[in-house]
Formats: structure tokens, sequence, C-alpha cells
């Protein structure tokens, strides 16, 4: 019959023997005119063979001896070869088919080293006597469709099968509403080769999500680096392992491909670490890294004429690095650091004007311009020539303030003309007019020549310490409520105890006897007694429990006091004669008060100071000439 005039009316079953299955249905169907999803086979024998390099000839591997297919040594012998002939029935597929419901794919992995069966949502399975046999034929049947070998590497196959069918049994009738998917084969996976690489890891940026705005004013000027940071790292080329697929085909590694080999050098100040896999390359101390002259390097001192957008960006090196930085513009109608950067390192020289919303972070900070009103400084030690922005740190000197603010532990000005600072200790040479001080310790001042100030003593400065007064308080008044409540409830016990004092006599006598007399105590009696033992012990667990709650308002009534406690150490002096109108206030805590004076410029107003007189426990501000509040 040729297969011009072929159709499936003119299709018989036949056996056949062959490598791959799927090969034969497709060449069967197109000889009949008809889809390969139309046939089906009997699996009648398997055949497994192995030739390996030692031998000619191939060996035939009967089922007892498949164990021997699961040795990676003889898996990954790529002289190994092993393949498998299938003695098959084919035929036409039954559309009554127990599994016809069953919509059950092959996957694998992309090395087809591992093998998994699929079954999608929507599918329904009937349970059945023999249907474990049933199904572990279907699988490998699908798995033979698929090219790939069959009974080895499928050690885990029957008890996955056995996993479902229990679900099967447990329902009847499995339909199922989820993909169910489970593994039916793993040959050797072979280990990837590793192609050699350079990372520089100095420079490596944090993630950026694709829609945030990009700062462009920060282009790493340079590269800050902490001790024993990673600074680059060369991974080495490895080949890789052979494997083996589920089809019993060899996979061959790679070679690695090698283009980074590392040709550069370092200093001494590099560590360099070399390994099996890697050579890393740290830094042993902290600073910025360099590359002249094919040699890496670490340095502590940048100098640079100017940190604008145009020439540098924002210089980010850290302030815990070692790193300098020294600023020399000093052109007076130039801005050494421009309008927007941000520069951040241990130490920063500026010796002309900073610009308009600048900011400094570090821990000493030297300015021999002008600060702009705009500007701000964050720093441990900092010193300004002209300053009109904002400080905040710990030690600040400026030589003229101009409407600027300091917040710092302690401050000396040279000159203040307007401003406010806020400090521990504030220390001035010459006062003009219109400056805001708040001192929690001294405030001095060495000639006063202006009007309008503020002299202000606080024992909270800061608004870090506000808001730590600010809880303190909310949680002073609950406490004092409740220490109010317990003591109304001891008290209510107590009296209740008292009054029962004598019948409680009583009746514990009256037990007594009972008990010497070996009498049985009536039950009532007994109740009675239970009943003043738990009233007593409630008692005991009141009284207990205001102890300690005594204890905890004492503690936070400490913490209030703690703020205050040497605010009558406290000055505000003055080494010259006060002119004009000059404002000197002491705020207290508790009780929560601001006494408030203007001095009239007498001899006898040195200093200021508050004064408690013990008797009345009323707060006052005095004057003296000298430092005494006797």
């Amino acid at each position: 019959m040729s297969k011009k005039n072929a159709s499936i009316d003119d299709f018989n079953s036949f056996v056949v023997r062959t490598e791959n299955i799927a090969k034969e249905l497709v060449t069967t169907a197109s000889k009949y005119g008809i889809k390969a999803s139309a046939l089906d086979f009997n699996l009648l024998e398997v055949q497994t063979f192995l030739k390996d390099g030692e031998s000619k000839e191939e060996e035939e591997i009967m089922n007892d001896g498949l164990e021997r297919l699961y040795d990676e040594t003889l898996l990954s012998d790529p002289k190994v070869q092993i393949r498998q002939v299938y003695e098959i029935e084919i035929k036409l597929a039954d559309q009554e088919d127990k599994f016809s419901r069953l919509n059950l794919s092959i996957g694998a992995n992309a090395t087809m080293t591992r093998l998994y069966a699929s079954i999608k949502p929507g599918s329904v399975v009937k349970y059945y006597e023999g249907i474990e046999k049933d199904l572990l034929n279907f699988i490998n049947k699908r798995k033979l469709r698929a090219n790939m070998l069959i009974n080895v590497w499928d050690k885990n196959l029957k008890s996955e099968i056995e996993k479902f069918v229990a679900k099967v049994r447990v329902e009847g009738t499995l339909n199922t509403d989820d993909r169910i998917s489970f593994e039916v084969g793993g040959a050797l996976e072979p280990k990837e080769t590793v192609d050699d690489k350079m990372i520089l890891h100095y420079e490596s940026s944090k993630e950026v999500s694709r829609l945030a705005k990009v700062d462009y004013s920060k282009r790493d000027f340079i590269h800050s680096v902490a001790e024993n940071d990673l600074l680059i790292e060369y991974i080495k080329p490895r080949r890789g392992e052979a494997g083996r697929n589920c089809r019993g085909e060899y996979m061959e590694p790679k070679d690695p491909v090698i283009s980074f080999a590392p040709t550069f050098s370092v200093t001494e100040k590099i560590a360099v670490m070399d390994n099996e896999e890697s050579i890393e390359y740290r830094a042993k101390n902290s600073g910025y890294i360099v590359f002249e002259n094919n040699t890496y390097d670490l340095k502590v001192e940048v100098e640079v004429t100017e940190i604008s957008f145009k020439t540098t960006g924002s210089v980010e090196a850290g302030i815990n690095t070692d790193v300098c930085i020294n600023v020399k513009e000093t052109d007076a109608f130039k801005d050494a650091i421009g309008e927007g950067m941000e520069v951040e390192a241990k130490e920063i020289n500026v010796d002309g004007n900073i610009g308009n919303n600048t900011i400094l972070r570090a821990r000493k900070v030297n300015i021999g311009g002008q600060t702009h009103q705009s500007s701000y400084i964050e720093a441990e030690e900092v010193k300004v020539n002209i300053h009109k922005g904002k400080i905040k740190g710990i030690k600040v000197e400026v030589t003229r303030l101009e409407q600027g603010i300091i917040e710092a532990e302690f401050v000396k000005v040279k000159q203040a003309t307007g401003g406010k600072i806020i400090a521990k200790e504030v220390y001035i040479e010459l006062l003009s007019s219109h400056v805001q001080i708040i001192a929690s310790s001294k405030i001095e001042i060495k000639t006063l020549k202006g009007e309008e100030n503020t002299f202000t003593i606080s024992p909270v400065l800061y608004s870090k310490e506000k808001d730590v007064l600010d809880e303190n308080a909310q949680e002073l008044v609950l406490q004092k409520r409740k220490v109010r409540k317990l003591e109304e409830e001891v008290a209510k016990n107590q009296n209740i105890l008292d009054e029962n004092k004598d019948a409680i006599g009583n009746l514990k006598s009256r037990l007594l006897q009972y008990k010497n007399s070996g009498t049985k105590m009536p039950g009532s009696f007994v109740a009675k007694y239970k009943e003043f033992q738990d009233l007593q012990k409630h008692f005991l667990s009141l009284k207990k429990e205001l102890d300690q709650n005594k204890e905890m308002l004492e503690l936070l009534s400490a913490k209030t006091n703690s703020l205050q406690h040497d605010i009558l150490d406290a000055r505000i002096i003055n080494h010259d004669q006060y002119r004009g109108h000059n404002e000197i206030r002491f705020k207290l805590l508790e009780p929560p008060l601001e006494l408030y004076h203007v001095p009239k410029g007498g001899a006898d107003e040195k200093y200021f100071m508050l004064k408690l007189d013990e008797e009345s426990e009323v707060y006052t501000i005095v004057s003296r000439s000298t430092d005494t509040n006797t």
C-alpha cells in the first residue's frame, strides 16, 4: 500500500523495535495522514545497553543491575555510552483511556538533568485497584514520548506516585484545583564553568529604582573606603564538571574564558588575599582609592580648587573615614563650595565661601570665608570666619556671627551682630544687637555695644530633650494618678481589716479550740477564715504594688529634676555695662515658671543668677558685682 493511498481506515496495530519512540510515532502518523496524538503504544520490552571506554562491545544491563548507572564517576566519563531499545506495539489511541481526563505533561530543567511531572488544574482522576502501576506506566510513556530514558534515575518516582494516589484514594475522584508538580527523574547535573571576572566593589553604587529621580550632582568624585573594605575582587576561572542528562547524553563542560587576569599592582596600604576561587584586595585603613600608573593606592588628603556641580559634584567620603578635603578657592566673589553641594568627610577645610543650600558633615570643619544663610554645617568641631547659615556641633568658634544660628555644647564668638545661639556655655567678646542666646550653664559677654538682646537660662535646650521632657511629663501625670488610686485601695482594705480585727481574733481562737479538742470544725467557720486570709493576701499584694509604683514615681520625678538641678549654679555674666533694652530670662521646669528681668545697667549687675528662698520656696533673679549667691 503506497503512502499516497494509506488512511486511518487501513491502520492495523503493529510491533516495532526502536530507540526513539517519538520519532516512530511521528513517522507512522505521517504515513497514515493522521496526527501523532491519535496514536498510542504498548510498551512490551525495554533493553538498556552500556558501553564504557574499556570495552569494544556494549553490554546489556538487566533490571537488577541498573543500580550501576547511578555511579557519578561512570556518568561523568565521556567514553561511556548509555542507550535503550524499546519493543512497542503502535496502536490507535483509546478515547476511553483511564487517564483521558488527566492533563499531565513532562517538563525538564535547562540541562534536562531533572524531569518533572506537571498536572494542570481541572484534571480528574478516579481511584481504582492497580492505579499505581497504571500511573507509573502512563508517566513512563510520557517520558518516552519526550525521548527520555526510563527505569533509571527515578528512585523517587514510586514514592511520589504513592503520595498522589493517596490523595485520589481519600477523595475517590480527585478534581485538581491547583497545579501539582513532582520530580520523575534526575541524572547528573553538570557544574557550570566559571569565566574569570573582575569586580570593582569600590565603584558599586546603591541600586536605584527605575522611577527614582537621578541626582546628577552626585558623581562619585572620590571613592571612599573604610578599613577592611573589599575594594576589588578577581573571580578565578574554573572549568565546570561533566554531567549527563535524562536522555543518557554526556554533557561536556566548556573551557572558561579568561579576559580579566590582573595586570595592575597595589601599594602596601592594600592587602591581597589569594584563595582557591578568587583574589581579594582589601583596604588596610580608611581613605579613598586612587588608580595611577597602573597601581591602586589609598590616600586621605584631597585638595581641589572648588567643589561645584560643574567640576566635582557632591563629595561624600564619609565621616568615619580618614579622608580630609581641602578646598582652596579664596576669591570673595566665588563660592569655594557651590550651590546645592553636599560634602561629607572626616575633616573639611575651606579657604573661601560656601554657597546657598550647601550641606557639610564632618568631625571637623574650618571655613575661612563666609557661610550662606541657607547653608548647613554639622560637625563635632567647627570654626567659621563669617557665619550666616546654621551650625550644629559640639564646639563651635565663629569670628563674626551675622544672623546665623548655632546649636552646640560650647560656643565662642568674637563678634555677634544678630542671630541665635543655643548651647550649654556661650562666650562672646563683642556683642551688638538683636542676638538671642539660650544656655543651660553660662552666658558670658566681654563687651556689650548694642541692645534688644535676649539672654535665657533654660535646663532644656534641644528639641530632643524637649521631646523626652514632654514624654516624661505625660508619664509623670499618669503615674501620680496610679499611685493615688492604689493609696485609696490600700486605705480601704486597711479599714476593713481594722474594723474586723476583734471578730477575726475571736474566730482564730475558736478554730484553735476545735483543733486542740479534735472536733471537726464547722464549714462556715472554715469558709469565713479563708475569706479573711484572702483579704489579708490581697492587702499585702496592694501594698507591694503601691511601693513599686511609688519608686517609679520617684524615678520619673528624678528625671525632671535632673534637667534643672544645676540651674542655681547657672550664670549670665556681662563684664561691660548694659545699654538700652536687654532681657534676662530664667526658665524652670518644676514648678513650670519663667522669670523675666530687664537690667538697668548698674555696677552691681555683672552677674545674674537665680536665688531660692528655702522657707517660701520662691525663686527670684538676683544680680551681683561678683560671682556669689550669698
